[in-house]
């Protein structure tokens, strides 16, 4: 349950390091003074934090995920590096950021699996104000838009046959899952098959 004032989007999403790519630059593109902070494993302070100019280069010098700060052009915090090619804004702090969390391929005694990521944000409203507000719901908006023109909706199927919907696939992985008949998670034990998106007499049939 959401907590009282907090704004929060999250899309699931099967990505290959081709697909990560293709929406970090259209992030990019869409926010184009935007920087992502690398995010590396073990105690905060362990090691130094970066600010990139692309996700890309944040997910290879970190770890798993990356953080685009909001509103597009804030500073960053005091103790980050900020790479010569990115050029924040002095003037005002990150209110909110979005996370990026990269896919992962797993092995158990099924075969290997494909475990989402994801594109994910918070804020609260009561913190950031109206004005604040209204910036962040725009460039998040401008943000998912990117995700979508990168990736393609992706309907999984249980072992029950229970459809789900929601979540999107980079044209990369929805390659590799639909060759090599791969199943997917969203973490946790449950497997999913990828379904057959309909075809277009099918979408026209519906009306």
């Amino acid at each position: 349950m959401a907590t009282p004032g907090s704004r929060t989007k999250t899309t699931d999403v099967w990505a290959l390091p081709e697909d990560e790519q293709d929406v970090g630059q259209r992030i990019s593109e869409a926010l184009p003074q935007s920087g992502w902070l690398c995010s590396h494993p073990g105690p905060k302070g362990l090691h130094q934090v970066h600010l990139h100019p692309s996700l890309g280069e944040a997910l290879s010098c970190g770890g798993r995920q990356a953080f685009l700060l909001l509103p597009a052009g804030a500073r960053a915090p005091g103790d980050v590096l900020v790479d010569k090619a990115v050029a924040p804004r002095a003037d005002f702090r990150h209110s909110a950021a979005v996370q990026f969390l990269s896919s992962r391929r797993l092995r158990n005694g099924e075969g290997e699996v494909l475990e989402a990521g994801r594109l994910a944000v918070r804020w609260f409203e009561q913190e950031v104000g109206p004005k604040g507000h209204q910036v962040l719901t725009q460039e998040t908006n401008l943000a998912w838009k990117a995700l979508r023109l990168a990736t393609r909706p992706a309907i999984v199927e249980s072992p029950q046959g229970r459809r789900i919907s929601g979540m999107r696939i980079g044209p990369a992985a929805h390659g590799l899952v639909t060759s090599s008949r791969m199943l997917l998670t969203r973490g946790g034990i449950q497997r999913l098959h990828l379904a057959a998106a309909p075809s277009t007499d099918q979408i026209r049939g519906s009306h």
